[in-house]
């Protein structure tokens, strides 16, 4: 970073940028390193191999199950190939489905990834898509409550980039209705909601183990709960309909195969031991970014309501507002931004229901999609600009660098 603060032209107007990525690149992720290759990676690799157990009976993937579902305080785990997979498995548990018969409606936000859509969809489930709290970008309680109809059967709120969603207000809202509550946690590693994690706090939570995701192995999934029987019926959807523990050529339920490779619980259980400690960087680091932008103005930092105890920082989300920044658009200050050397992406465009992919599900099969109001979902996704979890492992001067580049764009942008 440069000692002083320069007043220079930017760097997509042929500036030199705040930050020079080749000499000072971002944290990689996965923050793998030789060392822990040799000490930890590579001899439990090499012990599945030599014993040729790649797959069943999958002692490795219990294993990691158990010690995931420790870590966010349940009772119960089971590891899948996908965080999707996750999704459908805990929503089939909970509902008892065997992914033939028609499952009943789910409430989702109208802001979150795909696969939360897809997940409940792949169960024969349809969507209400509601809208969001304009600070946490969670599900709104007053719009989940709006949205009930008769077909209803669940909710399904998304910990939207790491920040827990009003869990106490679902699941009062869900009790008041008997409904389930899936938690959609695929961002949210180790959050936690008044000093407990997220996952276990409705009827069962789905975590995501993607490339980008605060724990990885390129892909994998897991579901926590306190619920036997939704374990039980989740075991059985996963493997074929067999119960825990039952006989390999028995199959007293239907169900699929979403069985899971022995390597990928390696890097799992490894990593895992990593994962508190690198949530604690990035909660040090976001206290530090939200306080710098503050002073700067114009970029409104991510807010925790008051029952987040921990937020899980898959995303360090912001809001630009233009008035701040001379009526320039989100777009150019995105643009001017990563030309400064600062990696950021304006996240979701639009609703998920006026994405291609659920507008063609809806216009196909207009039972299966149903759009309530979502002003402040659309908002968001005019003026959101995001950082990366990788970032928030760096250093205290890499978010000097954020701040900094923010105020030079935004001295440059009111002159």
């Amino acid at each position: 970073m440069p000692d002083v603060i320069s007043a220079d032209r930017l760097a997509v107007n042929g500036g030199t940028p705040v930050r020079d990525r080749l000499e000072n690149p971002w944290p990689s992720w996965p923050a793998n390193t030789e060392k822990e290759w040799e000490r930890e990676i590579e001899p439990a690799l090499r012990e599945v191999y030599l014993e040729k157990t790649e797959g069943l009976p999958a002692g490795r993937s219990a294993r990691f199950g158990q010690a995931f579902a420790a870590y966010c305080g349940a009772g119960y785990g089971l590891m899948l190939p996908h965080g999707t997979d996750a999704i459908s498995a805990s929503i089939a548990g909970a509902l008892d489905l065997d992914g033939l018969r028609e499952g009943g409606e789910f409430i989702i936000p109208n802001y979150t990834f795909i696969a939360t859509a897809s997940a409940a969809l792949s169960v024969r489930c349809s969507l209400a898509l509601a809208d969001i709290d304009p600070v946490s970008y969670t599900l709104d309680p007053n719009a989940v409550q709006a949205a009930i109809t008769d077909r209803t059967v669940g909710i399904l709120p998304v910990h939207m980039g790491g920040h827990p969603a009003d869990m106490e207000a679902l699941n009062a809202i869900a009790d008041k209705h008997g409904l389930v509550v899936v938690e959609d946690a695929a961002q949210a590693h180790g959050a936690e909601n008044s000093g407990r994690k997220v996952g276990p706090l409705g009827d069962v939570g789905a975590y995501s183990f993607q490339s980008s995701k605060n724990l990885t192995a390129g892909e994998g999934g897991c579901l926590v709960t306190n619920h036997a029987h939704i374990y039980e019926r989740a075991c059985a959807f996963k493997d074929v309909g067999r119960r825990p523990g039952g006989e390999r050529w028995e199959y007293p339920r239907h169900g699929w195969n979403y069985r899971t490779s022995e390597y990928i619980a390696c890097i799992l259980l490894a990593r895992l031991r990593s994962l508190q400690h690198q949530t604690e960087i990035r909660n040090r680091n976001g206290a530090h970014l939200t306080r710098e932008l503050l002073r700067v103005g114009g970029v409104i930092p991510p807010t925790a309501r008051n029952w987040v105890t921990k937020h899980g920082y898959h995303l360090y989300m912001t809001r630009y507002d233009p008035e701040q920044f001379g009526g320039r658009s989100r777009d150019e200050f995105v643009r001017a931004l990563i030309a400064e050397g600062i990696d950021c992406t304006p996240g979701y465009q639009r609703p998920l229901t006026d994405e291609g992919a659920l507008k063609s599900v809806s216009e196909a099969y207009p039972d299966l999609v149903r759009r309530l109001p979502c002003p402040h979902a659309e908002s968001v996704c005019r003026r959101s600009v995001w950082f990366y979890q990788s970032m928030l492992l760096g250093t205290r001067e890499d978010m000097d660098d954020i701040v900094e580049a923010v105020n030079k764009i935004k001295r440059a942008f009111t002159r």
